[in-house]
């Protein structure tokens, strides 16, 4: 049974509700200010709110705005009495789940609600796969050996403050590899990442080391640089491969003395960060091109990581889906737990030459088309095109046959297996191996 906190002030509209929830089998319970809802919000931890956004002591928003930043896993559904799209804007902004409109819509409510309990009861049974664990931002999924050396690779960085740099192609999650050791080794420190191939080459010394008021045209107030923003943490240089000789040579020069100096200042400044760089460039060509320094090369590479790309470790492919899965279904308030065995297979046929950022990409648009719980063929782009020409398999056509006799009976189950030919529970099994499913209201 779900939990449902409404908190408004208008009593005849919390009883009501509270009356005609408790019939729909929820437990609930109600408020009618933010003080007191705020209580019952810490103490209860409930699976939903219902909250009215205009109440007597302050903005309902606010209390949402809270909640979220204190990663209440509490589904939000906000009553407000504007009809004005600017404050259902203004409350999806704020981490709510859905909104409705005074005056209230029984039906719809009880639509929005169902919804959201539907995604509570997907995020426990997603926790009780996972032995209950919390879902964490920024984890390095896949079990393969590459995998496995990488955590070894983070381990040994840890335990320093040397220099590290990280090669691998675009889209492999370098920074996510950045970012676990800064966690595993200055966690409480500053982790300041700057995009090399981002900067205008006249502005990198001031990106990099900062300004003084009046040190150049439009120079109007002082600028902190990032090697001051790390302070003891960590300096994350991504496309390091991308920085002009000049720029390398006025960096070298930093890991060189520890120091430096803001443009238009003479006042010596520690340089107490690790640097951590990556890059998607074969350096060590670079440097045979005369395009990259090979001293700061050996700078950097005090400890080296190497991310391998995705169509190397197809085996990772279904622990980062479902990584990729939890994480868009939280930013999107979705609620897609169940992924056919032959959309896995098609996810790991394919070569993803953008790596694990195409495959987030490509998910995130199935989950933005589906109306169900279930990811399938039919919300899926294909992430490549096949090459010309090519046949389908027997597995493809009977999937199209399939598909194109549901759409023709209006998916109709009795009248597909009478035009097909086979029993309701194989057209059944074959619409979940497929990944066949009817489209919504």
């Amino acid at each position: 049974m779900e939990s449902v906190l409404i908190i408004d002030d208008d009593d005849a509209i919390r009883r009501t509700l509270e009356l005609h929830l408790s019939e729909q089998r929820f437990e609930v319970y109600g408020a009618d200010n933010l003080v007191s809802g705020r209580a019952l919000w810490n103490e209860r931890e409930p699976d939903i709110v219902v909250l009215d956004l205009k109440l007597p002591d302050g903005d309902g928003t606010a209390l949402l705005q809270e909640q979220t930043a204190a990663q209440s896993p509490a589904m939000v559904v906000m009553i407000t009495g504007h009809q004005d799209m600017e404050y259902a804007i203004r409350a999806m902004k704020s981490g709510a789940f859905n909104y409705i409109h005074k005056p209230l819509d029984i039906d719809e409510l009880d639509a929005v609600l169902a919804k959201a309990a539907q995604q509570v009861r997907a995020r426990r049974r997603t926790q009780a796969i996972g032995g209950g664990e919390p879902w964490k931002p920024n984890r390095i999924a896949g079990s393969s050996r590459a995998i496995l050396e990488i955590h070894k690779q983070i381990g040994l960085a840890s335990k320093s403050r040397v220099s590290v740099l990280i090669s691998g192609e675009s889209g492999t999650g370098k920074e996510l590899v950045a970012r676990a050791i800064h966690q595993n080794s200055a966690a409480d420190e500053p982790f300041v990442a700057m995009n090399c191939s981002a900067i205008v080459p006249t502005l990198f010394e001031s990106e990099l080391f900062g300004h003084e008021r009046g040190s150049f045209t439009g120079a109007h107030q002082r600028k902190i640089g990032k090697l001051e923003l790390a302070g003891s943490g960590s300096l994350f240089l991504d496309e390091i491969g991308d920085l002009t000789t000049d720029a390398q040579s006025k960096l070298l020069r930093v890991l060189q003395e520890r120091t430096f100096e803001r443009v238009g200042g003479n006042m010596a400044i520690p340089f107490e960060a690790r640097v951590i760089a990556a890059s998607h460039r074969n350096l060590g060509e670079l440097i045979k091109e005369g395009r990259f320094r090979e001293d700061l090369f050996f700078r950097l590479k005090v400890v080296e990581i190497h991310v391998p790309p995705l169509r190397d470790r197809v085996e990772d492919i279904p622990a980062i889906t479902d990584y990729l899965l939890e994480k868009i279904n939280r930013e999107l308030h979705r609620s897609i737990t169940k992924i056919p065995e032959s959309v896995m297979r098609r996810l790991q046929r394919n070569d993803w030459p953008g790596n694990v950022r195409e495959l987030e990409n490509v998910l995130t648009q199935a989950v933005l088309h589906s109306t169900g719980d279930t990811l399938t063929l039919d919300f899926l782009r294909e992430p490549a095109e096949s090459p010309p020409g090519e046949l389908a398999t027997l597995a493809e056509m009977e999937k199209q046959h399939i598909a194109k006799v549901l759409r023709a009976v209006d998916w109709n189950l009795g009248n597909a297996c009478e035009v097909l030919g086979i029993s309701r529970p194989t057209l059944r099994k074959k619409m979940e191996d497929y990944g066949i499913s009817a489209p919504g209201p």
